[in-house]
């Protein structure tokens, strides 16, 4: 008897989680489509085809989808091996090289996740604390690398200073205005961004990093 009870219990388990990944889908692409702001629990419910009531149940609010979908993105983005390789480079070049195709990858499969993270906070005082400590998570992560890299700045850069221009280059919005807008391929913006960390942190244009 404990043995059914455990296998019901690990199927109910996965019907549940199922159920909440569904709703994500949904609430991003509804999101996605409508915006943060335009997009209700009802909304959702229908595209996901449960009831609101299970929406609140599984979530509670739209801030607690937002963090659903930070869930699924960090698990989809393939960010921490990246991470991983970046941290363990120890050619300043290549190092920028990764860090350029990080952004590019974040961006590339998370842009709507974080367009729709930004835009929650200017509505939500709880969202805009949620999103201000994932922002100080990212500037610290930031200030790390240039710390990593204090030995091969150009001159005229310090620590600060790298930090900075490393925050401003991984702006979604700049990828937006150069893929989306602009037309560029996912793999030109990568080689630009690249060659334009490694210009203004190393001070050197003919650095590849290949």
């Amino acid at each position: 008897m404990a043995v059914k009870r455990k296998v019901r219990s690990s199927y109910r388990q996965q019907q549940a989680e199922a159920t909440r990944d569904r709703i994500v889908v949904a609430a991003r692409s509804l999101f996605r489509e409508r915006g943060y702001g335009a997009t209700t629990i009802e909304a959702i419910a229908d595209h996901a085809g449960v009831g609101v009531a299970t929406v609140y149940a599984a979530f509670g609010s739209k801030r607690g989808l937002l963090k659903g979908m930070r869930g699924a993105m960090l698990a989809e983005s393939g960010i921490p091996p990246l991470l991983e390789q970046i941290q363990a480079e120890s050619d300043p070049a290549r190092k920028l090289g990764l860090q350029a195709r990080l952004i590019r990858q974040q961006m590339e499969r998370s842009y709507d996740v974080i367009a729709a993270h930004r835009e929650g906070s200017r509505m939500d005082p709880e969202v805009a604390a949620e999103h201000r400590q994932v922002l100080d998570s990212r500037a610290a992560v930031f200030d790390e690398l240039a710390r990593s890299l204090a030995a091969s700045l150009a001159p005229s850069v310090d620590e600060r200073t790298a930090a900075d221009l490393l925050w401003a280059l991984a702006n979604e919005e700049l990828y937006r205005e150069l893929v989306v807008e602009r037309g560029w391929s996912p793999d030109r913006f990568e080689a630009w961004l690249a060659n334009t960390l490694r210009s203004q942190l190393l001070g050197r244009n003919d650095v590849t990093g290949d």
